[in-house]
Order: structure tokens, then sequence, then C-alpha cells
């Protein structure tokens, strides 16, 4: 009897063993599958956090937007100004950076030689067409314009006015990123005396000067002399003396300091023949 009994309490402890093992593990599988789908839910709310501010971003008009946009040059100013239309629909005038082409538009300044040429040339070049606007540390100059290199048919458009000889490289920190290799450009054209560096001592670092003879100079000057088609001496703005002969390139457009009747007269002041 005792035995059939212990055999009887044997299987109940068994039962109840095996009974404990499954509610264990019906407890687990849940908060095992709570785990899993508190981790998606986690990683689908970053998402959305993650990429507000880049909606936010697009929205608003930011100069850094520009950068690397396609546009379209709706009008011609002068030789480096311009107006593009950019893929967000918003117009913007546009100065060409580390670049300067001679004047024809300024307020206080005479056309000046060249200016129409590199006009003419950037209309031909870019007006109606599809441009590419690259900006440099500084963005927009005084006047709210975008400073920038343009890119017509994958070409810098900044260079190839200073191959032409229809610019000058005009550095204005801290837009420097290609000021190595636009010096290299200019010097080219300097060397083969295109456009602006054919006249001599026209350009300057701070610019390009035109030397106008007026009529209270004339009339002063001439009544120091006593001939027709006098030579005439000016001082450049390195200090250097030249003088410039009736029918030579510079004659007509330089403004004379001093008038000579012949060349020696010139030589004897201490002025130097100008070499065009």
């Amino acid at each position: 009897m005792k035995k059939i009994i212990l055999v009887f309490l044997t299987f109940f402890l068994l039962a109840g063993c095996a009974e404990e093992n499954t509610s264990r593990d019906s407890t687990t599988k849940p908060d095992q599958n709570s785990d899993i789908g508190t981790t998606v839910i986690e990683e689908d709310q970053q998402n959305p956090s993650q990429e507000a501010p880049e909606s936010a971003e697009n929205d608003s008009v930011d100069n850094s937007q520009v950068n690397g946009l396609n546009g379209k040059v709706m009008n011609v100013v002068d030789g480096d100004t311009m107006d593009i239309q950019f893929e967000n629909g918003k117009e913007e005038r546009v100065r060409l950076v580390l670049v300067d082409t001679p004047e024809t538009k300024h307020p206080t300044k005479p056309v000046q030689p060249f200016g129409p040429e590199a006009s003419a040339f950037t209309k031909e070049m870019l007006a109606g067409k599809n441009v590419q606007v690259e900006l440099d540390v500084q963005e927009r100059d005084q006047y709210g314009r975008i400073l920038a290199y343009v890119y017509i048919d994958g070409k810098m458009f900044n260079e190839l006015l200073l191959e032409k000889g229809l610019a000058r490289v005009a550095v204005f920190p801290p837009n420097t990123r290609y000021v190595d290799e636009f010096y290299a450009i200019q010097k080219k054209a300097q060397e083969a005396k295109l456009g602006i560096w054919s006249i001599e001592d026209y350009v300057t670092d701070n610019g390009y000067i035109v030397q106008e003879e007026t009529g209270e100079n004339q009339s002063s000057t001439n009544t120091n002399i006593d001939c027709q088609n006098p030579i005439k001496g000016n001082i450049n703005s390195k200090g250097e003396k030249i003088y410039h002969v009736p029918g030579g390139q510079y004659y007509d457009i330089t403004k004379a300091e001093e008038l000579f009747c012949t060349e020696q007269e010139a030589v004897n002041a201490g002025y130097r023949k100008s070499q065009r």
C-alpha cells in the first residue's frame, strides 16, 4: 500500500513541474515579442524626426541652396554681372567672383576700353542659356548680389573672360578658391597682349586707368609750346615717365602732363618712348 501511495505522489509532483515550466514559457515569449515591437516603433519614430530638418531646410530660402543649382541667365547687365533665375523660381543678380571687366554702366565712370567687348561676349555666351552656379566662402556682396563662379557647358565662364583678355583678376578675400589658377590664365593673356593687356598701363591692381585729356588741360599745356601735334609726356601709376608720339596707339587717350615738340626734348626730360 505504501508503494502505491509513493507512486501516486511522484506522478503528481512530476505533473506539477511540467505545468510550471509551461507557464514560465508562456509568460516569457510575450515579453520577447513586446521588446521587438518596441524596437520597431522606436525606429519608426526616429526617422521622421531626422527627416524633419531637411524638409524645413528645403522650404527656406538660403544662399547655400544656390550652390550647385542650375539656373537660366535672364539678363546680362555687363561683362561680369547678370540676372539668373534658379530652379527654386527666384531670380537673383549674380556678380562673377575673382574677376573684373572694364566698366560700361558705372554711374561715375565713363565707358572703359574693352568694356563693350566684354559685355558683348558675356551676352553672346550666356544670355538665355542654362548655367550652373558655384559659391565661394562669402556668398553675397554689400549690394546683396550673389558672388559666384558660373559654368556654361561645363566650362567656367570666369576663366573664359580671363583667357580672352576681357577681365583682370580681382581678389577680394575670403573668396580666393581659384586665385592661383586665375593668375596663371591671366599671365598667358597678358603675355599675348590680348584685349585689356594691349593697352599699356591700362590695367592696375586697383582697376582700370583711362587717361583722358580735357579741353582745359589742352589749353593750359598747349600755350607752353609752339608746335603742332605735340608729343605727350605722361607719368603712369608706377611713376614711369613715358612719352607718346602722334599716331601712336595710346596717343589719343593719353592725358598729357607735359608736352614736347621733339622726342629729344622728351628724352632730355627723363621720358622714354611708349612701346606702342
